[in-house]
């Protein structure tokens, strides 16, 4: 049990008080709002990764009402904000999101962001609290392996979410007594086999070759990463119905990455074997009806994509 402490607590923003990346949640507003501008960011990235990040923050107005937050973190910073203990935020977000973050939550003293030209994690993030925080002492939640260089020189370790190996790093530097951790609501390999919604490929078993089979399956699986993107703030915004990735439970990296690889195979294996014209119009009334039910019961939703899928499965099958 996590007890608490008169030392200021320091937390880590990305992976910890929220349940995704706020480098890849700006990524996602400028693809939404302005997608020719997605082409600039290798170039931004070439002048280093606190300048991509000001950029992102310069084009697009992340709103922190709908972020996925970690509750149970949440709900313990709130026990611990009600005795009076000092917050501070200290994260390698931009300091101008991460401030607009803090405001809305309204409990941080202060917010220990990134700069042009500083990414404030790792040794960087070490040395301000040092600098700041050193005579007192601080415990510090975070969620990865850059997290062990503060951990080093924290009271309390304290891990949100682990990713492999973290927890047991925190371990050797803290000791178990020192540790605590939030673990995990759901396990990423079960969220990433959600995402792909494989019930429907169940469907394509009705197509007459292996090859068409993977090409609808992937292709469907792909459309629908894509619009999780899409339809990102909208479904966070009150549809009931949520993708692993508006809860956070998947990195939205792993969109951007899992999108292209399965759709652009899928419609050229299709272009190929059935032609252009047929490749387009399943693509766009796949989005049309993927997009258009999202709101829906997941019956109504699960029987119009289903009726879909099959109509597709017959049709590219003559």
């Amino acid at each position: 049990m996590l007890t608490s402490s008169p030392l200021p607590l320091v937390l880590d923003l990305d992976g910890t008080l929220i349940r995704t990346d706020t480098f890849h949640e700006m990524m996602v507003c400028l693809l939404i709002t302005k997608p020719w501008r997605l082409f600039l960011l290798p170039f931004w990235l070439l002048k280093g990764r606190p300048y991509a990040k000001a950029r992102l923050a310069q084009q697009t107005d992340l709103s922190p009402t709908h972020l996925p937050y970690n509750i149970s973190l949440l709900t313990f910073i709130k026990t611990e904000v009600q005795k009076g203990r000092p917050l501070i935020l200290a994260t390698g977000t931009n300091q101008k999101v991460a401030q607009r973050i803090a405001t809305h939550l309204g409990f941080f003293q202060e917010v220990i962001g990134s700069d042009d030209n500083t990414n404030m994690t790792g040794l960087f993030k070490r040395q301000a609290l040092l600098k700041k925080l050193e005579p007192l002492g601080f415990d510090y939640a975070g969620d990865s392996k850059v997290d062990s260089y503060i951990w080093q020189v924290a009271h309390k370790a304290i891990v949100v979410h682990p990713k492999a190996g973290v927890l047991k790093r925190a371990l050797t530097l803290r000791g178990a007594e020192l540790t605590h951790v939030f673990p995990r609501e759901k396990a990423r390999f079960w969220a990433l086999l959600q995402t792909f919604r494989p019930q429907f490929w169940l469907l394509n078993l009705l197509v007459p070759s292996w090859p068409l089979f993977f090409a609808l399956s992937f292709l469907s699986s792909g459309l629908f990463i894509g619009d999780d993107l899409v339809m990102l703030s909208h479904e966070r915004k009150g549809l009931a119905h949520q993708s692993m990735f508006a809860k956070g439970h998947l990195h939205l990296i792993t969109a951007f990455a899992l999108a292209p690889l399965l759709i652009l195979p899928s419609v050229a294996f299709l272009t190929f074997s059935s032609g252009v014209f047929l490749t387009l119009a399943y693509v766009l009334l796949f989005i049309g009806v993927d997009r258009a039910t999202r709101s829906q019961s997941r019956e109504t939703r699960g029987l119009l994509l289903g009726l879909l899928q099959l109509l597709a499965a017959w049709t590219f099958s003559k």
